[in-house]
């Protein structure tokens, strides 16, 4: 995320296009009718990088949340709580698998 100088918060280009590829992926694999979680939920998330760049798992898990509550999974990421996660390396298979544990 970036700040303007009036303090206005915005996506930068590369977040705002893993973002949105991201949404275009969770869309198809929601069942229909989807109505968003509005209630508190545990989760499980595993996640799989790409490469072997360091990464901290707050920001893996707030940049997770958005996409989440901008493809309508949920009404407000703030009622998402990580009980559980991995983490692991695959160059050919990146990817999250997040697990709605109630």
């Amino acid at each position: 995320m970036g700040v303007t100088r009036t303090g206005r918060h915005y996506a930068k280009p590369t977040f705002a296009r893993w973002r949105d590829d991201a949404v275009r992926q969770i869309h198809p694999q929601l069942p229909f009718p989807w109505t968003a979680i509005a209630v508190p939920c545990n989760v499980r998330l595993d996640y799989v990088a790409g490469d072997k760049r360091r990464r901290d798992m707050p920001a893996v898990l707030d940049a997770v949340w958005h996409v989440l509550e901008k493809a309508g999974v949920v009404a407000d990421d703030t009622l998402l709580w990580a009980v559980q996660s991995s983490r692991g390396y695959d160059k050919a298979a990146p990817g999250c698998t997040i697990t709605f544990l109630d």
